[in-house]
């Protein structure tokens, strides 16, 4: 557990701190794939407010996947944050408790909904129709000028 203390004593409104820190995520399993990560590094910005704490969290990791088109490996650079208002010394959604940040938790919760459900290698694409070759299900020509406007 990797937790940044957010909480300056003395701070006072308009005050800021930043913070980086690197963490490691253990690898994990998503889309049907295994994910495993290097490098992953938060940058925090944290400005005392009236109301309590406002986070600008920045994070960036490498991400090693596989591609879903030739099946060798391939990483991702991802970058991902937030923008937040902390009112209170808890917030679960955030991974804030006593003030302190816990950075390797909110980067794997936010991470799952940043890798996307399909990965291609660099000069790998998937495969479309041509222009022009657009090919459409039959069983959609049913509604062949359903929608037609007669404008």
């Amino acid at each position: 557990m990797k937790k940044i203390p957010l909480r300056r004593s003395g701070a006072e409104v308009g005050d800021r701190h930043e913070l980086s820190a690197s963490f490691d995520v253990e690898p994990f399993e998503l889309y049907g794939r295994q994910h495993e990560t290097e490098n992953a590094r938060a940058d925090i910005v944290v400005t005392k407010v009236s109301e309590g704490l406002h986070l600008d969290l920045n994070f960036v990791v490498k991400l090693w996947t596989t591609c879903d088109r030739t099946l060798e490996p391939t990483a991702l650079d991802l970058e991902f944050g937030d923008s937040e208002l902390l009112t209170g010394p808890d917030d679960t959604d955030l991974s804030v408790e006593e003030w302190e940040l816990d950075v390797r938790d909110y980067a794997v919760r936010a991470l799952m909904s940043e890798v996307p459900m399909q990965v291609f290698s660099p000069g790998s694409q998937p495969v479309r129709p041509e222009a022009g070759e657009e090919e459409i299900d039959p069983r959609w020509r049913g509604l062949d000028g359903l929608f037609a406007s007669g404008f």
